[in-house]
């Protein structure tokens, strides 16, 4: 078989979604008429088509439908089953014979002629049923139609031109005691009346047989004229969901003369809602379907990838997989975290975490998905039970001061602020840091703050808690007095 066969450039998955075995896209282009048998890998569940059919046979042989088309695979009654192709390339038409794919013949077997056969249509299918590793049933889900082949000319005028996919042939020529042939019908599912033939009022003329309607799959035959030599014959259907008819005979006479055939109809073609149709120009029908392995989804909602969330926060995992949207959902084998959707999400240890979910279906694909958050700390320090004993201090007295006493719960730095209330002049505590300590702290407060001593008067003590963090407390506030 010759076909040809193209890998695209695999599709890179960033950011903090990872498919596992990101998904590649492939084309593979069949070119050589006849079925051929086309095994998906597993989790491919849509292919875009591409079908061109075939061009009807003579130098006026209508031309084949183009097919665009995004197809959702069937898979085959057998389960974990590759999802298996039929594949049909058409054939074009020529003269006499009809493509491959349903083209309706010209002339008569064993005898010459000039008309053209129909092209043939190209489609494609799933395989919906099998026994023992053998497809037993294929539903075509397109086809692209075959245009009708040229009738064939008489002594001394053209055949007529062969239909192009969906639309009937032309009619051949007439004289003034013979009618034209009419050219064969374009394929429709009431039927595809092959085109009449010529009559004649001249008792040395012969007129032409009708064409042949269409058919199922198949186009109709041109109908023959009564040269051996084969002038006037009618055009063969082309092929398609419904064959073109056949275009009618032209008339000859015992002078060599007649009227020339009638072109064949273009066969009918189909395809999914919102596809496209046009009208090939090139002559070279071919079946290309291009595809992707689609792998399982995770969605990850709880943790959300960068997020900060504070210790001991209380939030719920959330997470869910689901396979491709044209495969069924209980093809999700598993999916799991880690830790189990519906639990409370770690927060208890401070720092970065990971945290990645995969889901595997029935076929062994796999998607990934790793986010990363932090756990910080973002509670404030607490101070309780500032004291100030005694809460005066008598300046006059070098040695005299007071006990600060304060309790945190965490570890921090304390910075220490003394304003004046009543009194006295401002003074802080430049570089004035105490180191705090779970529980239980104190330091000695005296009249002289740094390079100053305190006048007399009352004063406001400030203390404010900075923890590792960098997390303030609310400021504490106690009051006391210097005296001389």
């Amino acid at each position: 078989m010759r076909h040809r066969y193209a890998r695209l450039a695999g599709i890179a998955v960033c950011a903090a979604a990872l498919a596992a075995g990101p998904a590649s896209a492939e084309t593979q282009t069949f070119t050589t008429p006849g079925t051929t048998p086309v095994t998906l890998p597993t989790g491919v569940a849509r292919v875009h088509v591409v079908a061109v059919g075939g061009r009807g046979g003579g130098v006026g042989g209508g031309f084949g439908a183009v097919v665009s088309a995004d197809v959702g695979i069937l898979s085959p009654d057998v389960p974990e089953t590759s999802p298996q192709l039929r594949i049909q390339v058409a054939g074009n038409g020529d003269i006499g014979l009809g493509g491959v794919g349903g083209g309706g013949t010209a002339g008569l077997p064993g005898f010459s002629t000039l008309a053209g056969g129909g092209g043939g249509s190209s489609a494609l299918g799933s395989c919906i049923q099998m026994t023992n590793g053998t497809c037993d049933v294929v539903l075509i889900q397109i086809r692209a139609g075959g245009g009708g082949g040229m009738g064939a000319p008489s002594l001394f005028a053209a055949g007529a031109a062969g239909g192009s996919a969906g639309a009937a042939g032309s009619a051949g020529t007439s004289t003034p005691t013979m009618t034209a042939a009419g050219g064969g019908g374009p394929g429709r599912a009431r039927g595809s009346a092959g085109g009449f033939g010529s009559a004649s009022s001249d008792p040395a003329c012969e007129g032409g047989e009708d064409g042949e309607s269409g058919a199922l799959r198949d186009g109709g035959a041109g109908g023959l004229s009564a040269d051996l030599s084969g002038h006037g014959d009618g055009g063969g259907g082309g092929g398609g969901v419904h064959g073109g008819g056949g275009g009618g005979a032209g008339s000859f006479c015992s002078d060599n003369s007649g009227t020339s055939g009638g072109g064949g109809g273009g066969g009918s073609s189909n395809m999914p809602a919102g596809s496209s149709l046009a009208t090939d120009t090139t002559g070279q029908p071919y079946v290309q379907i291009s595809y992707e392995v689609e792998h399982p989804t995770v969605t990850l909602t709880v943790p959300a990838d960068g997020s900060v969330y504070g210790q001991g926060r209380k939030l719920t995992v959330s997470y869910a997989c689901a396979a491709p949207a044209a495969l069924p959902q209980d093809t999700i084998a598993s999916c799991s975290g880690t830790s189990a959707s519906g639990v409370q999400l770690n927060t208890r240890t401070l720092g970065l975490h990971e945290f990645t979910v995969t889901a595997t279906d029935a076929y062994g694909l796999t998607a990934e998905q790793t986010v990363h958050y932090d756990v910080a700390d973002q509670t404030a320090p607490r101070i309780a039970r500032l004291r100030i004993a005694p809460r005066t201090i008598d300046a006059s007295q070098p040695g005299d001061f007071a006990t600060v006493t304060f309790r945190l719960k965490e570890r921090a730095r304390v910075r220490v602020a003394v304003q004046p209330v009543r009194g006295g002049h401002a003074a802080r505590s430049r570089a004035r840091i105490v180191v705090g300590h779970v529980g239980r702290n104190s330091f000695k407060l005296r009249a002289r703050v740094g390079r100053r001593t305190l006048a007399p008067g009352t004063y406001r003590l400030t203390l404010v808690a900075i923890d590792r963090a960098g997390n303030r407390s609310r400021a504490a506030e106690a009051r006391f007095s210097i005296v001389e």
